[in-house]
């Protein structure tokens, strides 16, 4: 994801924070530092000190859902935290509802395990019978403290499951409970009831937030609604594009660059092509990186157009092979964050894979319905690269 940056590592896992997540910080000192008893530098000191356990615990619960989805064979590439929660980056999530389920219920699970664990320790040293009294709960909650740092958490423990247990894309209710109906009605409508009911929940909490539940609960709402129709339409691309091999879509008539030329000399190709992404090929003819339009426009605006094409180059990109799934490719270039990629046939590049080139199969496998499909050559034109 942009603008995220790697805090550390646990289980080969990488945990990075979005640099958005620095407003929830802001946040909390500002409350604790301005709005509430004593205030002050200690006050905000303890509100930072205090989000940063909350999103301890965030961590865990995404962590869970993460070694649980290894078991399955699921890549986990990342957990990133964001102002709203966390989020875990998989390669995929199975389309067995059984261990989509597994996998769903294990955050919210081990908040609950976290929280009965916090109960029984908060014993032995308050007295739980004033725990009834809600002035007393309250005052503990908003105060500050060990006390009312271990209350706090403990509640956002039970929040964090509940919240997340909500049957609502892209919480693990939502997951839930597509899972459950997959069972019953197949996936393709399981996916459709659940978007429909997120979406139908996100309306509600949005008309609660406008009658006076605040900013936070409009953002949720926000949060929801576009979370599950992403959903619905990620489900809706893999249905389409779910039967096409990337040897049926890679463009083959790409031209290709050298790491020597000047991207002032890439550049006035574009002139004369409609071609926009070039794969970088040394003397010896091995792929060595990539020239997209983003990066040739960024290298020139900074460097000029004197800049060598392997200065500039993408260096890191994905490795694709013709026999890839195209939904496959398509989900890797999407969590590298890349437009296209060079498409290899053993160590020979075959050609070029955009997103726009996905886009165009979707488009027309959506339009003309699966029996397209089967007029697509598995294999692609027998056509050499020019240089």
């Amino acid at each position: 994801m942009h603008w995220s940056y790697g805090l550390f590592r646990i289980f080969g896992i990488q945990v990075r924070m979005h640099v958005t997540f620095l407003f929830i910080v802001a946040y909390f000192a500002f409350v604790w530092g301005a709005m509430r008893q004593p205030g002050g530098v200690l006050g905000a000191a303890y509100g930072v000190v205090l989000v940063i356990m909350l999103f301890g615990l965030v961590t865990i619960h995404e962590l869970t859902h993460s070694l649980v989805a290894r078991k399955f064979g699921v890549e986990v590439k990342n957990i990133t935290l964001l102002p709203i929660g966390g989020m875990a980056s998989m390669s995929e999530i199975p389309r067995d509802p059984r261990q989509e389920l597994a996998i769903s219920v294990a955050g919210p699970l081990s908040n609950v395990v976290l929280a009965l664990v916090m109960a029984v320790g908060a014993a032995l040293f308050v007295n739980l019978g004033d725990l009834t009294d809600p002035d007393h709960l309250a005052s503990l909650l908003m105060g500050t403290g060990f006390k009312s740092a271990y209350f706090y958490l403990m509640a956002v423990n039970v929040m964090l499951a509940v919240f997340n247990l909500l049957p609502a894309f892209p919480m693990d209710g939502g997951r839930v409970f597509r899972a459950f109906l997959t069972l019953r009605v197949g996936r393709p409508r399981a996916t459709r009831l659940a978007v429909q009911v997120g979406q139908t929940l996100a309306l509600l909490l949005g008309l609660l937030g406008v009658l006076g539940g605040g900013i936070i609960m409009l953002l949720v709402a926000m949060f929801i609604y576009f979370g599950a129709q992403a959903e619905g339409r990620q489900e809706e691309v893999q249905a389409v594009l779910g039967g096409l091999r990337v040897s049926q879509a890679v463009n083959t008539g790409v031209e290709v660059v050298q790491p020597q030329q000047t991207i002032g000399e890439v550049a006035a190709r574009l002139f004369h092509t409609y071609q926009e992404d070039f794969p970088v090929v040394d003397r010896g003819g091995k792929v060595v990186g990539v020239l997209t339009r983003d990066v040739l426009i960024s290298g020139l605006s900074e460097h000029g157009p004197s800049v060598s094409v392997g200065d500039t180059m993408r260096k890191e990109f994905p490795r694709i092979t013709l026999d890839w799934p195209l939904y496959e490719a398509f989900t890797e270039m999407r969590s590298q964050g890349v437009k296209a990629v060079p498409v290899m046939q053993g160590e020979t590049l075959a050609g070029m894979l955009s997103v726009e080139d996905i886009s165009e199969a979707y488009t027309l496998l959506s339009s003309a319905g699966p029996d397209l499909a089967q007029r697509v050559s598995s294999q692609p034109p027998n056509t050499e690269s020019e240089e």
